[in-house]
């Protein structure tokens, strides 16, 4: 079983060191470590910035951290989307297959585009995101020699009403939704 909460900075010292090795080759073919890859939105600090990790539950272990980060502080409707993880991703595949479609969809809420480069190597992170309606350009771009595809998404509208899946929340935070009165 997993769970999600809002990210925090702790999180991210967490996971980076233990991100799976495509992600890790990705970034550094971008020319970014996994730290600063994971702790960026808190540096940028934009408005309608939303992150979340993904914990699995007993240990208490990150399984992954994903999110949107608009490109600019005057265009919070306009993101990078993104997903990075840890190999305990593969051991909850399943269950999170099964759930990632709500999440996505609360996230994708707060957008009216949504786009990122992926490597070619990620067939099944392409395979997802093809699954979930995300577009691709025809052809890659080259990146320090490294095939990438951009890829993107238009949505309907920002729709902030959708909440959270509540069965699916942390103790942290059901804790800060029930103290606002939202639970």
């Amino acid at each position: 079983m997993l769970y999600v909460e809002k990210t925090i900075p702790d999180d991210c010292f967490r996971l980076a060191p233990n991100l799976q090795q495509l992600d890790k080759y990705e970034l550094a073919t971008m020319g970014i470590d996994p730290l600063t890859a994971l702790i960026n939105p808190f540096r940028y600090n934009r408005p309608n910035t939303h992150t979340f990790t993904i914990f699995e539950q007993g240990t208490d272990e990150i399984v992954a951290i994903w999110g949107a980060m608009p490109v600019s502080k005057t265009n919070p409707h306009k993101a990078a989307v993104w997903f990075l993880a840890s190999d305990l991703l593969h051991k909850h595949r399943r269950f999170f297959l099964q759930g990632n479609l709500r999440w996505l969809t609360y996230l994708e809420s707060h957008y009216k585009f949504l786009y990122n480069f992926i490597i070619n190597e990620h067939k099944r992170s392409i395979k997802w995101l093809k699954w979930q309606k995300y577009c691709f350009a025809k052809q890659p771009m080259l990146v320090n020699d490294i095939e990438m595809y951009y890829f993107y998404k238009h949505l309907p509208k920002v729709d902030i009403d959708i909440q959270p899946i509540i069965s699916e929340l942390g103790p942290k935070w059901t804790t800060e939704l029930k103290d606002k009165g939202q639970l």
